[in-house]
């Protein structure tokens, strides 16, 4: 993922600075290293922009970058679309995942079994990001 650190206050959203952001506050995420997941996540505006980034959980480890996953030999990915709103509730705030999905505010593809699998480590960096600044 990034090779440098985000060391200022949280950037605005959805921007390749916030991406950086991410990336080094999920640096300090440690999860089980059997759960090896790829989460491509797709913001749409309301002008038909879309802003993309990925969060990779391998190795116990979570990174964060811009752009699209690609291929990850031997992991999977989900990919998520919404709303600026709704990205920002659930990835920032805390809101429910399941509720927006439930709302049709939230869509995703791939295999719904590979979250509940990684429940665990979507849940360690929630809290990461929580205690964020």
């Amino acid at each position: 993922m990034t090779t440098e650190r985000y060391t200022g206050d949280m950037p605005e959203y959805f921007t390749d600075e916030w991406v950086l952001w991410l990336d080094s506050v999920l640096s300090e995420c440690r999860v089980d290293s059997a759960i090896s997941l790829v989460l491509e996540y797709h913001v749409t505006g309301d002008d038909g922009s879309a802003y993309c980034w990925h969060v990779r959980i391998a190795s116990g480890r979570v990174a964060a970058a811009a752009g699209r996953a690609g291929e990850a030999p031997g992991q999977p990915v989900v990919v998520l679309t919404s709303d600026g709103e709704t990205a920002r509730a659930v990835a920032i705030e805390g809101g429910s995942a399941q509720r927006a999905f439930a709302e049709g505010q939230l869509r995703f593809s791939g295999d719904p079994r590979l979250l509940l699998a990684a429940r665990p480590a979507l849940e360690a960096i929630g809290a990461v990001l929580v205690g964020a600044p």
